[in-house]
């Protein structure tokens, strides 16, 4: 019964089941996208930690490529530009890291429109639903209303699930951005530590020459 009263709304029910399927996808494909980039960051920056305790930066470039996360590419860019001044690298950071969040924002404007056009798109439909049969004798009023108001219901349960979903996206994103912010300051304080200790060992090189 429901799927004939479907059926039955018009072209614009098409429409939002096209909307729905998009939505879906959407969101299905953001969620691995997100799962498969969140890291342990207390990990990475512990191994990096005990790497550039050595001044190894090769090694601890070589761990940031093994990871695939934006996080570590953030933390790759430091690394890279470690002998610029600090401020430079910290713009470099503020870059990659602009980045990196661009990439990880990709489609969520997509389902954040759906959620938002599909109650007006069901209530488009509505309305041209009750223009539709206004023109002719209605015998059963129960069934008139129920497939004039269709595609707003549909609209609406498309609409809401959808701006559920967009924001829990953009609450995982903000967890990543966070934890790549963090990760970056930490490996910018990292390496200026690696940085004093060369000078160090450099300075006391020279003076046991002398």
């Amino acid at each position: 019964m429901l799927a004939l009263t479907l059926l039955q709304g018009g072209p614009m029910v098409w429409i939002l089941l096209a909307a729905s399927a998009l939505g879906v996808v959407v969101f299905v494909e953001r969620r691995l996208a997100y799962h498969r980039v969140q890291i342990n960051t207390t990990a990475l920056l512990g191994g990096l930690k005990n790497v550039l305790g050595q001044s190894n930066l090769v090694e601890a470039i070589g761990i940031c490529d093994a990871t695939p996360s934006p996080t570590a590419r953030v933390v790759k860019a430091v690394l890279e530009n470690h002998d610029l001044p600090r401020e430079e690298v910290r713009e470099i950071l503020e870059q990659h890291g602009s980045e990196e969040t661009a990439r990880l924002e990709d489609h969520l404007g997509v389902l954040a429109t759906i959620g938002q056009i599909a109650p007006l798109l069901g209530l488009l439909g509505a309305v041209l639903g009750f223009m539709e049969t206004g023109e002719t004798v209605v015998t059963d009023h129960h069934l008139h209303f129920a497939t004039s108001l269709m595609p707003l219901a549909f609209g609406l349960a498309i609409g809401v699930p959808c701006y559920v979903g967009y924001n829990h996206l953009v609450s995982v994103v903000g967890g990543i951005v966070l934890d790549m912010e963090k990760a970056g300051l930490s490996a910018l304080q990292m390496v200026g530590e690696m940085n004093k200790s060369s000078r160090k060992g450099r300075q006391t090189k020279s003076a046991s020459k002398k």
